[in-house]
C-alpha cells in the first residue's frame, strides 16, 4: 500500500510540473503584420487592379456618339476606330436591304499598337443593330462598287485608313454600332464598345 501510495504521489508531482513548464512557454513572437481575411482580399484586388493597368488594357466604351474615337484592344493589336458619319439608304446600286434599309457608316482607323494591323480584319470587329439584345448586322461593303469599302491592307503603327462599311438594318428611332458580342465574350476583343446615334442625326 505504502509503495502504491507513493507512486500516485509521483505521478501527480511530474504532471503537476509539466502543467507549469506548458504555462511559462511563450509563443514566439514576429515583427511582421497578420492579415486578417478582408486585408488580405484587398490587396488581392489592389494587385490585379494593378495588373491590368500594367497591361494596358483599354476600358468599355459604351456611351460613344457619331464623331467620337473608340480605342479597342484585340487579340490582334490596339487601334482607334472613329465613326465619322452615318447615312441611311433604302436601295445602292439599285439593290433593296435584305431587311428594310441600309446604314452606312464611314470610319477612320488607327493604329496604336507595335504590331501592324489588318484593315479589314479590325473593322470587321464592328456590326450594326437596332435591339440590344438581338444579333448585329456584319459589313456587306464588298458586294458594293460605289461604297468606299477599306482596302486589304496592313497598317503600322501610327498609320491611320479612312473606308466605309454598310450595313443591312431594320428602320428604327435608335441605331448600335458595336463590337461583335461574341468577340467580347471569347476574349478575341478585350473591351466592349458601343456608339449610339439617333435617327433624327443621321442625314439620309
Amino acid at each position: 500500500m505504502k509503495h502504491y501510495k507513493l507512486q500516485s504521489a509521483f505521478l501527480l508531482t511530474s504532471i503537476l510540473t509539466f502543467l507549469t513548464a506548458c504555462g511559462d512557454t511563450e509563443e514566439p513572437t514576429s515583427s511582421e503584420p497578420v492579415l486578417d481575411a478582408e486585408e488580405t482580399h484587398e490587396e488581392t484586388g489592389a494587385e490585379a487592379e494593378e495588373n491590368d493597368e500594367s497591361e494596358g488594357v483599354a476600358e468599355d466604351q459604351l456611351e460613344l456618339k457619331m464623331g467620337d474615337t473608340a480605342t479597342i484592344d484585340t487579340t490582334i493589336g490596339t487601334y482607334e476606330i472613329t465613326l465619322n458619319n452615318l447615312e441611311l439608304e433604302e436601295e445602292v446600286e439599285g439593290e433593296i436591304s435584305e431587311i428594310d434599309l441600309f446604314l452606312i457608316a464611314d470610319y477612320t482607323l488607327k493604329n496604336l499598337g507595335e504590331e501592324t494591323i489588318n484593315t479589314i480584319e479590325s473593322i470587321n470587329v464592328l456590326e450594326a443593330t437596332d435591339l440590344l439584345e438581338g444579333p448585329g448586322e456584319p459589313d456587306v461593303s464588298v458586294g458594293f462598287e460605289t461604297i468606299a469599302g477599306f482596302e486589304d491592307i496592313e497598317l503600322a503603327t501610327g498609320e491611320e485608313a479612312v473606308g466605309q462599311a454598310i450595313y443591312n438594318s431594320y428602320d428604327a428611332d435608335t441605331f448600335y454600332i458595336r463590337v461583335v458580342q461574341g468577340l467580347v465574350a471569347s476574349g478575341g476583343v478585350k473591351n466592349d464598345v458601343r456608339f449610339t446615334v439617333e435617327k433624327s442625326e443621321i442625314n439620309s
